[in-house]
């Protein structure tokens, strides 16, 4: 027995040892597969404090996201994926058969028949949420986060407001705090226009308060259509007017397709100065 107890020690002591040995080498590796790795993660506190209002300017955009939570593409926090997804459809359904009723669609209309006939709700999802566009590479990434709607800032007496078109109320106005207390636990990314004086980011804000009251229409594929926004919609209308330029440098307002907020965030004429993580390649 002693014999034996002598013989186990020296396995713990032995094992001890090469784990010791092991333990720098596996940190290395940890690491490096890490940095490679084209799945990026950052940490983000739950109770992280939003951007301070004193950072905020007329004309600049801003995305909300709950961390690890499906965004919805109709903008209403909290919103689960699957009904999301049956309502969708529903949406899809109804906006076919408007299609079929018209007796001279446009080329416009008959491609997007042709594409959304097929379309399955995981196919929106990458197009509309994550800003993926078939046959482009997806060169930019935020770690894996999707976003499924985006506000632009006005400023009145010197405090900041956030006008957006949202699902229920339409395009309305709501003063950054109380916008922020309707969104409790989210992250932020805060986005501003380069190289554009503050006065024409100014109008941009302008440009979008213009169209409070507007109803809510996520099926209006026009950009320039006043009639109904949904939110990046809006955002894309009031660049072109408020500061001169389409903010993904396409002027042709009739598209197949939404224009989403991810594209929105993607625009070269955009920085991004509030991230909760850095861009990186995917």
């Amino acid at each position: 027995m002693k014999t034996f107890d002598m013989f186990r020690n020296g396995c713990h002591e032995l094992t001890y040892q090469i784990l010791m040995k092991l333990k720098d080498r596996l940190i290395i590796w940890l690491l490096s597969f890490v940095v490679s790795s084209p799945f990026v993660l950052y940490a983000v506190d739950p109770g992280a404090t939003p951007p301070a209002a004193e950072l905020l300017q007329a004309g600049d955009l801003i995305w909300p996201k709950k961390p690890g939570e499906f965004i919805p593409y109709n903008s209403r926090p909290g919103e689960a994926e699957a009904s999301d997804a049956s309502r969708w459809r529903a949406e899809k359904k109804a906006y076919l058969k408007r299609l079929e009723s018209n007796p001279n669609p446009s080329p416009e209309e008959k491609k997007r028949y042709s594409e959304l006939e097929n379309m399955t709700y995981k196919e929106f999802a990458a197009r509309y949420l994550g800003g993926r566009i078939p046959g482009e590479a997806d060169t930019y990434g935020l770690a894996g986060i999707e976003v499924g709607h985006v506000g632009i800032i006005e400023i009145r007496d010197g405090k900041p407001f956030v006008v957006e078109a949202m699902w229920g109320p339409g395009v309305q106005r709501l003063s950054y705090a109380d916008w922020v207390q309707k969104r409790p636990g989210e992250i932020f990314w805060i986005g501003r226009l380069k190289e554009v004086p503050p006065e024409k980011r100014a109008a941009v804000a302008e440009k979008a308060a213009e169209q409070i009251g507007k109803p809510y229409d996520f099926w209006d594929f026009d950009l320039e259509d006043t009639s109904g926004f949904y939110c990046s919609k809006l955002a894309w209308l009031s660049v072109l007017q408020g500061a001169g330029f389409p903010a993904d440098d396409n002027p042709t307002p009739n598209r197949v397709l939404w224009y989403s907020p991810k594209q929105l965030m993607k625009s070269p004429h955009i920085e991004l100065i509030v991230k909760p993580g850095e861009y990186g390649s995917r």
